[in-house]
C-alpha cells in the first residue's frame, strides 16, 4: 500500500508541476501574444502616420504642380491675348494705309523710293495697287527712268524695287516682320497705359 501511496503522491507531484508548467506556459504565451499584438500596433501606426505624412506631402506637391500649370496657362492666354490684339492693331493699321487715297501711297511710296536715292528701276506693286497706285507713282518718279513691273508681287501693301543687280524689298509685310518686337511694345504700351500716349 504504501508503495501505491508514494506512486500517488508521485503522480500528483508530476501533475502538479505540469499543470504549474502549463499555467506557466499559457502566462508566458499570452504575455507574448499582447506584445506581439501591442508591436504591431505601434508599427501599424508609424506606417500609417509615416503613409499620412506623405500623402500629404505629396498632396502638397501636387497642389503646388498644378497651381504652377494652373499659372503657366493663365500667362499664355495672357500672351495670346495680347498677341491677338497686336495682330489686329497692325491689321487695321495695314487696312487704314491701303484704304488711303491713291495719290497720297502713291506719293509715301515714292519718299520711299528718293530716300533710297533710287534714280531708275522696276518696281513690283501688290496685286490690289498695281493698277491703281501705278499710273500715279509713275508720275511722281522722274519721267521715263522707272517702270512697273507686269506680274504684281504677293503682299499686303508697299513696293519692290528692282534696280541693276540691287532689289530694295520696301513691302509692308517685310517692314512689320523685321519690326513686329518694336511695334508689339508700342501697340501693349498703348493699350496697358491709355494715359501715356496722350
Amino acid at each position: 500500500m504504501l508503495e501505491v501511496e508514494g506512486i500517488e503522491r508521485i503522480k500528483n507531484h508530476i501533475l502538479a508541476e505540469t499543470d504549474r508548467s502549463v499555467r506557466t506556459i499559457e502566462e508566458e504565451t499570452r504575455q507574448f501574444v499582447e506584445k506581439e499584438a501591442l508591436d504591431s500596433e505601434e508599427q501599424s501606426r508609424r506606417i500609417l502616420s509615416a503613409a499620412i505624412e506623405r500623402s500629404e506631402q505629396d498632396a502638397g506637391l501636387l497642389v503646388k504642380r498644378a497651381e504652377s500649370l494652373a499659372d503657366a496657362e493663365r500667362r499664355k492666354r495672357g500672351l495670346a491675348s495680347k498677341q491677338k490684339i497686336v495682330d489686329e492693331v497692325i491689321a487695321r493699321a495695314l487696312g487704314k494705309l491701303s484704304a488711303q487715297p491713291e495719290e497720297t501711297r502713291a506719293a509715301r511710296y515714292a519718299g520711299l523710293i528718293h530716300a533710297l536715292n533710287i534714280e531708275e528701276g522696276v518696281i513690283t506693286l501688290s496685286g490690289d495697287e498695281q493698277t491703281s497706285v501705278g499710273g500715279a507713282l509713275l508720275a511722281a518718279l522722274p519721267a521715263g527712268r522707272f517702270s512697273i513691273a507686269e506680274e504684281a508681287g504677293n503682299f499686303s501693301g508697299g513696293l519692290i524695287v528692282k534696280h541693276g543687280r540691287v532689289q530694295d524689298n520696301l513691302t509692308y509685310d517685310l517692314i512689320i516682320r523685321d519690326h513686329r518686337p518694336e511695334l508689339a511694345r508700342l501697340v501693349l504700351d498703348i493699350v496697358e497705359n491709355p494715359g501715356a500716349s496722350e
